[in-house]
């Protein structure tokens, strides 16, 4: 028995967001282009105080520009090697946050979201605009290739139905404020067949 009730699908704007790649070592840190499960659902918890809400995103507009700066250390107060970030600029997307049968959520229909890094240089600021609500007895199931990033222990909530071709990489899950671990998942590029919302927009698979 399906106990997904719907899906929430908020638009998301904001100037600017930081969604540092993690990478030990350089002075370079590219910029995620789309709006994985860790990074979306880890802030949507902390604004609501709710542990079992769980959400992806997508990018559908952005540019990009790139910002330096010098990390602190803090036990010796010096500045360390200057580091370039990519940031994305004039963001455009969508968030789709799970309700459950058991579990009604009640979200304002606007709100305002810090997202990614570097929030305390003014980076992350977002505002998200609910759109409809999608029941899952409507969503089109289709094979194509996923556009953004998931656990794979959570493919059921996004109804992936069947992973064909994966790409797998790590996500980090907080457990709580100070620790967390990594954890498998599907990155974009894998070919499943699930949610149409999650896949890749082309001139065969709009919606």
């Amino acid at each position: 028995m399906n106990k997904i009730n719907s899906f929430l699908e908020y638009e998301i704007r904001a100037e600017t967001i930081v969604l540092g790649e993690r990478i030990k070592g350089g002075v370079y840190r590219p910029c995620c282009k789309t709006l994985r499960w860790s990074t979306i659902t880890s802030a949507l918890r902390k604004l609501f105080g709710n542990d079992n809400l769980h959400a992806i995103g997508l990018i559908d507009k952005y540019n990009t520009y790139y910002f330096t700066y010098s990390p602190q250390d803090k036990v010796r107060k010096v500045s360390r090697v200057p580091i370039q970030v990519e940031v994305l600029i004039n963001i455009v997307g969508r968030i789709y946050i799970v309700e459950m049968k058991d579990n009604p959520l009640e979200l304002p229909q606007e709100f305002n979201l810090q997202l990614g890094a570097l929030i305390s240089k003014g980076f992350g600021n977002s505002q998200l605009k609910l759109k409809r609500k999608i029941s899952s007895d409507d969503v089109k199931i289709k094979k194509g290739t996923l556009a953004t990033r998931i656990p794979e222990k959570c493919k059921d909530l996004f109804l992936i139905k069947k992973i064909m071709v994966p790409i797998y990489g790590y996500l980090f899950e907080p457990i709580s404020e100070t620790s967390g671990k990594y954890i498998k998942s599907l990155f974009e590029g894998s070919e499943v067949v699930g949610s149409e919302f999650l896949l890749k927009k082309d001139e065969k698979n709009e919606y």
